[in-house]
């Protein structure tokens, strides 16, 4: 029988990094990244496409049929930028913020869409070419905030619970593309401050694992705080996590920007944070300069500062062999020069590179399930030469 060319098997190894502000995924190198705003709109009705053109990561347009989203919460999507240029939009803000990670089903639709595109991004060529269905068997590194570790049983149940089926609709050159995910986690749940470690602690030259240090790892909404001892071995005792809620203060600032100038500049919160992580301040309207959230931002910002600042001595205090401090994530980028400046005693307080500081943990997950599918590999090969001995 002729092979069917409208659909295709194939195989991934994807890491997925739920950050509150954006969704990071690496696959099949660390090197091949993408990321969108981690905003959903769900919506049945028919999106309206004059030309069907443009990016197909800022226009994800799914339906997603799986066994790990509940009955009634709806099956068809617009996510990231696409959902952000919505008002009715739902950012993980407010009473979803106050749901762990673990336990939200955004989690599991944009985890799911990521893979699904990072899939056809894979066979965009036979997709060119007709193909219109694809079955991946998709080896996921995954990571949870340390207050969520508890979790990870129930999420890999999830996660690797049947088949999970998300087919593109509107989306430009993957439209009425339907992906089948049949998901394992070779290396189970990561926890995300550990992974940023691992992959600082792999670069050339690092001396990380020679020292004890502590690292607190800020996102849109929590705060993880972790101690390691020389050797990289973590301090289960002294690691502790928070809620910061940065989400919300970029909401603030940009109620508080279009309030003072009574009209709504600034329409997205997903545009906020570009604006701090660049630092790019400057509001302009129909090529007009309208003003600058700079004084807002800092405002906000400072105080949410000598909140940090304030837990990573108290939960430094626990740990006071630790030599430094590292900050990493996306709310470091964002927070770094508040931290500075609050900080006047001096103390060894290091931060990421930005460009780098918010894939940390993505990176690290991705270096630890690629060992982890080199370790089953040779344990494998172990087992077939045994076998034939």
């Amino acid at each position: 029988m002729a092979k069917d060319p409208s659909s295709l098997n194939t195989q991934i190894v994807i890491a997925v990094d739920n950050g509150n502000s954006f969704v990071k995924a690496a696959y099949d190198d660390i090197g091949q990244t993408f990321m969108f705003p981690n905003v959903i709109l769900p919506t049945d009705m028919k999106r309206k496409v004059i030309l069907n053109q443009g990016s197909a990561l800022d226009n994800l347009d799914v339906e997603i049929v799986s066994p790990s989203i509940p009955e009634g919460y709806g099956r068809n999507f617009q996510i990231g930028v696409l959902a952000s240029r919505h008002h009715r939009a739902q950012a993980i803000v407010g009473h979803k913020a106050a749901q762990m990670k673990s336990q939200r089903t955004e989690t599991m639709i944009t985890t799911l869409t990521a893979i699904a595109y990072a899939v056809a991004a894979k066979h965009a060529h036979e997709i060119a070419a007709g193909t219109k269905k694809i079955r991946a068997d998709v080896k996921l590194g995954i990571g949870l905030p340390i207050a969520e570790v508890a979790e990870a049983h129930a999420v890999e149940e999830k996660l690797t619970r049947g088949v999970h089926i998300v087919a593109f609709k509107s989306t430009p050159t993957f439209e009425n593309v339907t992906i089948e995910l049949q998901i394992s986690l070779p290396d189970g749940i990561n926890v995300d401050n550990v992974a940023g470690i691992i992959d600082i602690a792999s670069e050339p030259g690092s001396t990380l694992a020679q020292k004890s240090f502590g690292v607190a790892d800020l996102g849109g909404i929590d705060l993880d705080i972790a101690f390691f001892t020389p050797g990289l071995q973590l301090d289960d005792f002294t690691s502790t996590g928070f809620r910061i809620n940065l989400n919300e203060i970029v909401g603030q600032i940009r109620k508080d920007f279009n309030a003072s100038l009574g009209q709504e500049y600034l329409k997205s919160d997903v545009n906020v944070v570009e604006r701090l992580v660049h630092r790019d301040y400057e509001v302009k309207w129909q090529g007009l300069v309208k003003g600058n959230i700079s004084d807002i931002a800092h405002g906000h910002l400072t105080e949410l500062a000598k909140d940090v600042v304030e837990k990573v001595l108290d939960a430094w205090a626990e740990a006071p062999e630790a030599e430094e401090f590292l900050f990493i994530g996306g709310g470091a980028s964002i927070l770094a020069p508040y931290i500075k400046e609050v900080e006047k005693q001096g103390r060894p307080l290091r931060f990421d590179e930005p460009t780098l500081s918010q894939l940390r943990n993505l990176r690290g997950t991705f270096r630890s399930l690629q060992a982890a599918l080199g370790a089953g590999a040779e344990v494998a090969a172990a087992e077939v030469a045994a076998g034939d001995e």
